[in-house]
């Protein structure tokens, strides 16, 4: 008798991060969960808090990204703190993947981020004003 057991890996149907990113910054940017020694996400409300650093990355031990509506936030960060939000047509969700080193499997979140070339085609096709990719 053949049976099969159906598991959810996460009962999460909205995403609810918040990004920090430092004034200024304009590129990629990748969130690496399951990172062994890095420090857990701390929470602000519903909010999961990624706080990027100048390289455009943030590891944490939390060992998967939650999945579902995208509900995320961003802003950038000056040095004494203040925050602006950062308009949705300057970030670009480039979308999710995994590395694997022995048994130890590492997720990845790719977003990018503009100051310049903010728009609707940016947003969803991460393509320059100008038409280059």
């Amino acid at each position: 008798m053949l049976g099969i057991t159906v598991a959810s890996l996460t009962k999460t149907t909205t995403t609810d991060d918040l990004f920090l990113i430092p004034e200024g910054f304009e590129g990629d940017i990748q969130v690496n969960y399951n990172v062994a020694g890095a420090p857990r996400l701390a929470k602000e409300g519903k909010y999961d808090v990624i706080p990027i650093r100048e390289d455009g990355t943030y590891d944490t031990s939390n060992p998967d990204m939650e999945y579902g509506t995208v509900t995320d936030q961003y802003f950038y960060v000056g040095q004494d703190g203040m925050r602006t939000p950062i308009p949705e047509n300057c970030i670009h969700v480039k979308g999710n993947g995994a590395s694997e080193i022995g048994s130890n499997i590492t997720r990845h979140q790719y977003l990018k981020v503009t100051r310049t070339t903010c728009s609707e085609n940016f947003r969803v096709w991460e393509e320059e004003t100008d038409g280059a990719r």
